[in-house]
């Protein structure tokens, strides 16, 4: 056990050759999934650990403070951090919390709508993809004051790790944990239909094994526009410029390469229609189509192995994003899950701090949070999972220690315009599914409003 630990405190050094931590698409594949239901903050349960670390800024005062704080995730997700938010509470009593969790699909056009209209909550939980978007609007608290003061202790967490979440040597957005793009497969699934899953397959592979599952089980494969940023990867391109004014390509073949596997898909019969993905959506939990084995596979996050496999109440497996046979780089990487920033225009900027310290850094806290947002970056928290990992949660910390001894760095941070660009590719999607358009029209069509959006968003 005391060498898979060491192993991941590497794994946190090879993040120094990353610019930032994100997904590399700019769809739902490799997002966070989350169920339908939220909790409120008077629903808590009340924790049972001390925490060993939390800090003093919010004792100065008996001045009663309530602090707003969102976040997407899952209902497990919802549970624990409302615990440590308890938790905190208890150690400061003149501090409580106001929640504001959600699913995946809503939650930044809601905080796009908070920010607009000057309401953002004191705490935010940030996806790498935004964080260009956040501090280019001046809109996130620059933590690099309360490290220089002693609020937030980042002496245990790696340069790397803190340069994720960093602009101009300031840190404004503290990575909370690391995982790495999954496909999880439905082991029950697999061995009925007599196939093997490689540790990594080539889309050939992914294919031909999608086939052979459908015919032998009738269980069909689910895939969509996220792999569409590995395949750049696998290019050895990134998805946007450095500048963020165009795409990574001179043209549009890595869109039409996609377009054509979704038509091939549809057209064979083995990929779950459209209509099915209406009622089972596959970034909610409880109703993605690998729960009841409508499909035999997803791709999400390494983080979220744990819950989709309680939540379907099976062992799951997992292995490596397809690739290309000629690829010239391995699509793995190493990622930040989340970061925790903070408005900047909280009331109490040293209290945020404070406890976005106490959330990262305390052990006791983290025994709560028990790594469902990703493997700590704290190494004093890494190394106190050493004895009380399950079996599911080594399971996770192996697939990392694997992942490390092949990932490349992952893509600087995605530009101005990505989240509309992946909302036009989703509905791409959608269309070529239904066949209401061609592959070939979908890749000219966001290939040309996309490097219009990008060239508007970032253009000088």
């Amino acid at each position: 056990m005391k060498r898979k630990i060491s192993l991941l405190l590497t794994a946190l050094l090879l993040v120094s050759c990353i610019t930032g931590c994100g997904n590399a698409g700019t769809s739902n594949s490799g997002k966070e999934v989350t169920p339908t239901s939220t909790v409120a903050s008077d629903s808590a349960t009340t924790p049972t650990a001390a925490a060993d670390t939390a800090g003093n800024a919010s004792d100065a005062s008996d001045e009663q403070i309530t602090l707003r704080m969102s976040w997407w995730g899952n209902q497990t997700r919802n549970d624990l951090t409302i615990q440590v938010l308890d938790l905190y509470t208890q150690l400061h009593p003149n501090v409580t919390f106001e929640t504001e969790p959600s699913d995946w699909s809503g939650y930044f056009d809601k905080l796009a709508t908070q920010a607009a209209t000057g309401s953002m909550p004191d705490i935010i939980q940030q996806d790498y993809g935004q964080l260009s978007t956040y501090y280019d609007k001046n809109l996130m608290l620059n933590l690099q004051p309360y490290i220089e003061s002693g609020v937030i202790d980042t002496s245990r967490i790696s340069g790397a790790v803190l340069a994720s979440g960093s602009f101009n040597e300031d840190l404004y957005a503290m990575c909370i944990g690391l995982n790495t793009p999954v496909l999880l497969y439905d082991k029950e699934t697999i061995q009925a239909a007599g196939v093997t899953i490689p540790e990594q397959m080539t889309y050939q592979e992914f294919f031909a094994i999608s086939k052979t599952i459908f015919e032998k089980t009738g269980v069909q494969t689910y895939f969509d526009s996220g792999l569409i940023g590995m395949m750049y990867r696998g290019e050895g391109l990134t998805m946007y410029s450095a500048d963020g004014t165009s795409f990574g390509s001179e043209d549009d073949s890595i869109f039409l390469d996609y377009f054509t596997m979704v038509k091939q898909a549809m057209d064979e019969g083995w990929h779950v229609s459209p209509e099915v993905l209406v009622e089972k959506d596959p970034n909610i939990v409880e109703t993605m189509p690998l729960i009841d084995q409508t499909t035999w596979n997803s791709f999400t996050n390494s983080n979220q192995y744990t819950t989709i496999s309680n939540t379907a109440g099976r062992d799951l497996g997992m292995s490596m994003f397809p690739c290309k046979e000629d690829d010239v780089q391995q699509v793995q990487y190493l990622k930040s899950s989340q970061f925790l920033t903070a408005s900047a225009t909280t009331e109490y900027p040293e209290v945020v701090a404070d406890f976005i310290n106490f959330f990262v850094t305390s052990v006791d806290a983290n025994k709560i949070l028990n790594g469902e947002r990703g493997v700590p970056v704290d190494s004093a928290v890494l190394a106190s999972f050493s004895d009380r990992l399950t079996p599911q949660e080594q399971e996770v910390f192996d697939f990392i220690d694997k992942i490390n001894e092949v990932a490349t760095p992952m893509d600087p941070p995605t530009p101005s315009g990505s989240s509309e660009i992946g909302t036009l590719l989703n509905d791409l999607t959608e269309q070529v599914r239904y066949g209401l358009i061609t592959p070939e029209d979908a890749a000219e069509q966001v290939f040309t409003e996309g490097n219009d959006i990008l060239m508007g968003e970032n253009g000088q």
